[in-house]
């Protein structure tokens, strides 16, 4: 799964959680709501790129969200070996709310590879999301600003779509995004910017969410032997509470 999708997914799923209370009066509802994920995947990608050089791994997450907006979170996988860490774990927080129209997300995610030397950074983020019928669209862009373990900034802009088909289980999904800076890994050395991309569904049953995505980049390094850039068909499997 995509780390972004499940970011994403989260903070609709703590929301919608909070707003599902009508029957009570404003000061009874409750003051935070707690939601979590457990999920095995196919392939770890984020931003298109593979972070399991290719094989399965195993994730979990778990947010605490206020009825006022303000959400702190935590996500963990198990990853390919990098900098001397084999998991990495992402700890979050920031505000979710309305914005006229739209819900407005701004926050700092930081990411954590326990056990590694010299990888840990973190990164700004916002987004506005809207609802038009079936589709929900969010715009969002992440940086991540000099810091430490970082040669230079990076900043990744994006575009998601999901769309739920009426009267079915099923939410088809998509994502678009470009990246440039440090975060670029391109194994030949030719780029320090990228597209990449994703399309596919999900279908849901009770807490289960079977995920189905076809994900790739424009890297130029994708079309060498046995590279983690590769475009590739994920699937997955997450349980939600």
């Amino acid at each position: 799964m995509s780390r972004l999708l499940n970011f994403t997914a989260a903070l609709a799923a703590t929301t919608a959680a909070l707003a599902a209370t009508p029957v009570l009066a404003q000061d009874e509802a409750p003051a935070w709501a707690i939601t979590g994920t457990a999920a095995f995947v196919s392939d770890y990608r984020f931003r298109g790129v593979s972070l399991s050089n290719k094989d399965p791994a195993v994730q979990a997450s778990i947010q605490l969200t206020s009825k006022a907006g303000f959400f702190v979170g935590a996500w963990g996988s198990s990853i390919a070996t990098y900098g001397g860490a084999n998991t990495e774990v992402d700890l979050y927080g920031g505000w979710t709310g309305p914005l006229g129209p739209l819900t407005a997300t701004i926050g700092v995610y930081s990411y954590l590879y326990p056990g590694g030397s010299g990888v840990d950074v973190y990164e700004l983020y916002g987004s506005l999301a809207g609802t038009l019928g079936p589709v929900t669209a969010t715009v969002g862009v992440n940086v991540a600003p000099d810091q430490k373990n970082l040669n230079r900034s990076s900043r990744y802009a994006y575009l998601n779509l999901a769309a739920a088909i009426p009267d079915t289980p099923i939410t088809l999904k998509g994502n678009i995004g470009h990246e440039q800076g440090s975060f670029v890994v391109d194994g030949t050395g030719t780029t320090t910017k990228k597209f990449d991309y994703l399309i596919g569904a999900d279908i849901k049953w009770r807490a289960l969410t079977l995920g189905l995505a076809y994900i790739g980049n424009d890297l130029p390094s994708k079309n060498l032997f046995n590279t983690p850039a590769k475009d590739r068909f994920v699937v997955s499997l997450t349980a939600s509470f």
